[in-house]
C-alpha cells in the first residue's frame, strides 16, 4: 500500500532538503523523569533530541507474546543519542528500518523539539507497514523537520509486528489471548509514556495529536475507538488506513494454523525456546507463502475485548466523539506495490477478491465479485486499465476512509483531503500502464513540484 506520500510531503517537503542527522552533535541537553535523566543533544537546525528512550521493559524472555510491562522508575542516566533497535522484520531494500539492527528490544521511543516554551502541543507519530515492518529508524519519519519548522513537540516510537505483536495465539493456549493485538499494546504504552512524561520536556499531555500512515492510520483509528486508549490523545491524523481494515477472528486463526505448521511444533512452550532468528525465518517463510493470496495478514482481528466491536460500527456510533479528526487519501494508493513487482496488477482482476480487505469482509455479505462490482461501477465507462486503477483505489481506499471522515463529523470536528499532485498521479499511472519504470515514492525523496512547497508550508500549522 502506498504509505508514504502524504505524510512524506508534509514532513520533507516543506523544508525541501535535510541535512542529515548528527547523533554525535555537541551541546548535550537532560531531562530528568521518573524513569531516569535522559541525556540528549542538540542538532544541526538547533532541535533537541533525544532518541531510544525505552517506554516499556524489554518484551523478551518470559515477557514474549505477553502485554506491555510499564518500566521501574529509577534515577539511572541515560544516553538517548542513538536509535533504538527496529522491531524484528524482514529485509526490505524500500524499508529502511529493516536495514537497523533488529531486535525484540525495540520498544523506544524519539522525541524533537525546538523552542524552549512549556506546554507546547505533542505530535505522535506512528508509522505504517501493514503491521509486518518499518520503524522510527526510517530517515523519512525523523521528527526533526517538523519540530524544527514549528512550535511542537515530534515523538515517535517502534513497536512490535509481524508475529511478534499481531499474531493471535490464543487457540494455541488460551493464557495468550492478548498476543494478536500486543503491537497496538506497546502503541498505548508509548501513550501512557507521553503522558506522564512529556511536561519534563516542556510538552502538554492533554493536547497530543496522534498521526500515521497506513498501518499508522489504522493504528489511530483502532485507538480512536478502543477503552484502553481513552484519554491519552485529543486529536488523531489518519492518513491512508480506514477504521475497516481489520480482520475477523476466522482470518486470525487461519494465520496461527499456517505459522504453527511451519514452526514444527503445536506447543507455545517450544515456541519460546526458539531463538528471535528461528522465529523470524518462519515468519519470513509465512509471508512467501501467503503473498499472491493474502493481504496485510496481520492487520489486528476484531476480538471483541481490545476491540469491543467493530471499529466502522464504533466510529458511526461515537465512540470516539471526543477526538477531533484530519483524515484522507492519496489517489493511487495501490502504486506502492509496483516498486516491489512491476507485474503486481498484472492478474489483479483475478486476486482483487483474495487480496482487498473491503472484498473479504464484502464477500460474506453477498455474492458479487469484484468483477462484478467494476462493471456496475464503470457504469457506461470504457473498461480500460486506467479506469480499473482509478476503481480499486477508490473501493479499497478513498471510500472507507470518507465514509470514516462523514461519520466522525456527527459528533466532532472533522477535515478531509484526498492527495493528488499531478506529477505523482501521472507517474504512478504510467508505472500502472507499462510506460514507466519509476514510481512517485522514489522521485519524492529527489524532488517535489514547486506548487507543493508553499501548499505545505501553509497546512503544517493546522496539524497540531
Amino acid at each position: 500500500m502506498n504509505r508514504r506520500d502524504f505524510i512524506k510531503t508534509i514532513s520533507l517537503a516543506a523544508l525541501a532538503i535535510s541535512m542529515p542527522i548528527n547523533v554525535f552533535a555537541a551541546d548535550n541537553c537532560s531531562v530528568k523523569t521518573k524513569y531516569g535523566t535522559f541525556n540528549g543533544f542538540v542538532d544541526e537546525k538547533g532541535v533537541k533530541t533525544w532518541l531510544g528512550i525505552p517506554y516499556a521493559q524489554p518484551p523478551v524472555g518470559k515477557l514474549r507474546w505477553r502485554a506491555t510491562q510499564p518500566l521501574k522508575q529509577t534515577n539511572k542516566t541515560f544516553d538517548a543519542k542513538k536509535f533504538g533497535a527496529s522491531a524484528i522484520q524482514e529485509d526490505d531494500k524500500l524499508e529502511t528500518a529493516s536495514q537497523n539492527v533488529q531486535s525484540e528490544d525495540c520498544l523506544t521511543l524519539n522525541i524533537w523539539k525546538r523552542s524552549d516554551k512549556k506546554n507546547l502541543p505533542v505530535m505522535v507519530f506512528i508509522h505504517g507497514g501493514s503491521f509486518m515492518h518499518g520503524g522510527t529508524f526510517d530517515s523519512l519519519y525523523n521528527g526533526n523537520n517538523l519540530a524544527a519548522a514549528h512550535d511542537v513537540i515530534v515523538v515517535s516510537f517502534n513497536y512490535r509486528l509481524n508475529i511478534f505483536g499481531f499474531m493471535n495465539f490464543g487457540a494455541i493456549d488460551s493464557s495468550f489471548a492478548d498476543s494478536g493485538y500486543l503491537g497496538m499494546k506497546d502503541q498505548i504504552a508509548a501513550l501512557t509514556w507521553i503522558k506522564e512524561n512529556i511536561a519534563s520536556f516542556g510538552g502538554n499531555p492533554d493536547n497530543v495529536t496522534i498521526f500515521g500512515e497506513s498501518a499508522g492510520s489504522i493504528s489511530c483509528m483502532l485507538l480512536s475507538v478502543t477503552p484502553a486508549a481513552r484519554g491519552l490523545f485529543q486529536k488523531a491524523i489518519p492518513e491512508s488506513g480506514p477504521s475497516r481494515f481489520v480482520h475477523d477472528m476466522e482470518h486470525a486463526a487461519k494465520l496461527t494454523e499456517d505459522f504453527m505448521d511451519l514452526s514444527g511444533t503445536r506447543k507455545m512452550s517450544d515456541l519460546r525456546k526458539k531463538s528471535a532468528v528461528e522465529l523470524r525465518d518462519t515468519y519470513i517463510k509465512l509471508f512467501e507463502m501467503r503473498i499472491k493470496t493474502a493481504h496485510s495478514d496481520f492487520i489486528p482481528a476484531c476480538d471483541g475485548k481490545f476491540l469491543p466491536s467493530d471499529p466502522f460500527t464504533a466510529i458511526k456510533e461515537g465512540d470516539a466523539r471526543s477526538i477531533k479528526f484530519l483524515t484522507g487519501v492519496n489517489a493511487c494508493e495501490w502504486g506502492y506495490w509496483l516498486l516491489y513487482d512491476k507485474n503486481y496488477f498484472k492478474n489483479f482482476h483475478e486476486t482483487h477478491d483474495k487480496i482487498s480487505l473491503v472484498m473479504s469482509r464484502y464477500k460474506k455479505r453477498t455474492s458479487h465479485t469484484s468483477k462484478e462490482v467494476y462493471q456496475s461501477w464503470l457504469n457506461g465507462r470504457p473498461d480500460n486499465e486506467e479506469n480499473y486503477m482509478d476503481f480499486i483505489n477508490q473501493l479499497d481506499w478513498r471510500v472507507g476512509q470518507e465514509l470514516d471522515a462523514e461519520n466522525q463529523s456527527k459528533f466532532n470536528d472533522v477535515y478531509y483531503y484526498l492527495f493528488n499532485p499531478s506529477y505523482r498521479l501521472g507517474l504512478c499511472r504510467g508505472i500502472f500502464l507499462g510506460g514507466v519504470s519509476s514510481n512517485d515514492h522514489i522521485v519524492a525523496r529527489i524532488s517535489c513540484n514547486g506548487d507543493d512547497i508553499p501548499c505545505c508550508a501553509t497546512l503544517l500549522p493546522y496539524f497540531a
